[in-house]
């Protein structure tokens, strides 16, 4: 009984492991992708750029 839990225990603790490092390689490429975006097009989403004459919502 003792031997079954801690082997569920090691796989379970494995797959959590397996896991975090998988999200960090995918989340690390989402993040170097949108840097480059920002690094082409100079903003980070088109409602960050600066108002235009003409703009209704310009300040």
């Amino acid at each position: 009984m003792v031997e079954s839990f801690a082997l569920a225990f090691f796989i379970f603790a494995l797959l959590v492991f397996f896991v975090a490092i998988a999200l960090t390689i995918i989340l690390g490429g989402v993040s170097r992708i949108g840097d480059k975006r920002v690094e082409t097009e100079g903003r980070v989403t088109p409602d960050q750029r600066p108002p235009a004459e003409g703009d209704i919502h310009a300040y």
